[in-house]
């Protein structure tokens, strides 16, 4: 189930916060520091946050996107899967995320960035392949992470009329 992360804000900050604190993790921050309690916004002008919500009711994964309300155009997607693994619940609330940023919020164009060697960039890389999108490029050496090593980026981006669902 997708939710107002700030429904969840306790819950959340319980679960950001250990997963901030495992190296598996270090692909989400893009810095060589820890930020260890997640903003959550009190509003929704340029930031939408959302929890994903599992059948026993606890956090197991947050989603945040940033929409310019002028263009239209959402960047700096975060996911965060909690699970660790493929979780069923967690990519169907993905879905529902996407659709309601291009439907509620109009969004006219989504650009997003991931990490060579992550979880998240092989996700989107699928992501795009099955629902419409391209690969913009791939940016060298573009962070150091907490592990002290620099990693390149993927550009990803899908235009609205190019989504398939």
């Amino acid at each position: 189930m997708l939710a107002q992360a700030i429904l969840y804000e306790e819950q959340l900050k319980k679960q950001y916060i250990a997963a901030i604190c495992d190296d598996y993790y270090k692909f989400y921050m893009a810095t060589s520091y820890r930020n260890f309690t997640p903003n959550v916004q009190n509003n929704d002008w340029s930031t939408i946050q959302r929890v994903s919500i599992g059948k026993d009711g606890q956090v197991i994964g947050y989603m945040s996107a940033e929409i310019d309300r002028d263009s239209k155009v959402v960047n700096r997607l975060g996911l965060l899967n909690f699970t660790k693994q493929i979780n069923v619940i967690f990519a169907q609330d993905f879905i529902k995320f996407i659709r309601e940023l291009r439907d509620r919020y109009d969004a006219s164009k989504f650009g997003f960035m991931a990490f060579v060697g992550g979880d998240a960039e092989r996700m989107y890389r699928k992501f795009i392949k099955r629902h419409g999108g391209n690969i913009v490029g791939t940016f060298k050496r573009t962070v150091k992470l907490i592990d002290g090593k620099y990693y390149d980026a993927t550009m990803f981006e899908i235009m609205r009329e190019d989504m398939n669902f």
